[in-house]
């Protein structure tokens, strides 16, 4: 039987505790063994991140410390452009040769956006998504899924609104983080303590 297994992929821009609390709520409510941080080199759909990729790396394996749910991969940092998942997933499709089940977790506010993701139904089709369903957008699933009716195939759909995972809203954002350190303010209970260290240490972000 493959072991069950979750990824997670981001900016992580820093990682923070909201990241990590709905990973692990995930975790739990679906029984998954392990949680995959996946850090992105070049988000294709995003601004170009504010930390270099070592230091986004960095700072996962120092929340992931310790914490034997967690594991962190540097599968999209080693590529050339842009770091599209359905190539992340055909990679590690290809290491792990069905030993692993493909179970990829995304924020709710993302999937009205996912018929736009590159090979969007070959995604679909290679890994079961799971939706983190959090306020306010949990209130707006109904309509984020009929809005993907005719852009994705209904299978795929239907697939997709058996997969919500409700998880509590944890209002911390990767974007409040940099501005309080910039603005020399405290960042603490927002990310752990040894990401906040990193942060300082290494004068990321304007510290």
């Amino acid at each position: 039987m493959a072991d069950r297994i979750l990824l997670f992929g981001g900016t992580f821009d820093p990682v923070h505790h909201g990241h990590l609390i709905v990973a692990r709520s995930v975790a739990e409510q679906c029984g998954y063994e392990r949680v995959v941080l996946i850090p992105s080199a070049r988000p294709p759909h995003k601004d170009p991140a504010h930390a270099e990729a070592p230091d986004r790396l960095a700072m996962l394996r120092l929340a992931a410390a310790g914490e034997e749910l967690f594991e962190v991969s540097d599968i999209e940092l080693s590529g050339e452009g842009a770091s599209y998942t359905i190539h992340t997933l055909e990679e590690l499709a290809r290491r792990w040769g069905g030993r692993r089940e493909l179970n990829l977790l995304i924020g709710a506010d993302m999937l009205a956006d996912l018929p736009n993701w590159h090979r969007s139904a070959e995604v679909v089709a290679l890994a079961r998504i799971v939706v983190a369903a959090r306020p306010p957008w949990q209130e707006r699933i109904d309509e984020i899924l009929r809005g993907l009716r005719g852009r994705l195939a209904d299978e795929a759909v239907d697939r997709l609104a058996e997969a919500m995972v409700p998880t509590a809203l944890i209002d911390i954002s990767s974007t409040e983080v940099r501005r309080r350190v910039a603005g020399g303010l405290s960042i603490r209970f927002l990310v752990p303590e040894a990401v906040a260290a990193y942060i300082s240490h290494h004068g990321l972000y304007g510290a």
